[in-house]
């Protein structure tokens, strides 16, 4: 993998983030679902790939439901994929060391870890030798462990901070 390449999934993910923020932003409009369902009914039969996607639109519950997940699957997608990408690349460029040395390296490991199995604190031995953990105001200790991710334990900004610290990162400090 190349630099530019890394750089170019880090930029991907960041438009996924903004791009379902503005989804949120657009779907809390009272006249989105009406629009929506015009739109729709423009759209020949071949083209509609969802036909029920209307009914979601209409139902309010459940829209603001969906339309938070997909914002929440954006941010853990980044977190998820981003982190063994870096990883990688500072393998296979020979700066591992420091990667690992950064002050946000072991808080997004955790996050990783958290988000990439069942969304709760699994902490083991390793993990746990390196607590407390805090970057960027936001403390990551052993009463953590065995709950769940919650957004107060990190927030949407606290997140994207961290995935713009990793992209900083890699501009300015990887070969």
């Amino acid at each position: 993998m190349k630099k530019q390449d890394l750089l170019g999934f880090f930029q991907t993910k960041i438009n996924l983030i903004q791009l379902s923020y503005a989804s949120l932003i657009l779907w809390s409009h009272e006249d989105m679902p009406a629009f929506f369902e015009e739109l729709h009914d423009e759209l020949g039969k071949e083209i509609k790939v969802f036909p029920d996607a209307v009914s979601l639109i209409k139902d309010k519950a459940s829209m603001r439901i969906a339309a938070e997940e997909l914002y929440q699957s954006s941010y853990r997608s980044a977190v998820k994929e981003l982190f063994p990408l870096i990883k990688l690349y500072c393998h296979q460029t020979r700066q591992l060391e420091n990667l690992k040395s950064q002050p946000w390296f072991q808080f997004w490991r955790i996050l990783r870890n958290c988000w990439s199995h069942d969304m709760i604190f699994n902490l083991n031995p390793d993990e746990k030798s390196k607590l407390p953990i805090t970057w960027s105001g936001v403390t990551l200790d052993k009463s953590i462990n065995g709950k769940p991710l919650t957004h107060g334990v990190c927030s949407y900004q606290k997140l994207y901070e961290l995935i713009q610290a990793g992209q900083k990162y890699v501009q300015q400090e990887l070969g």
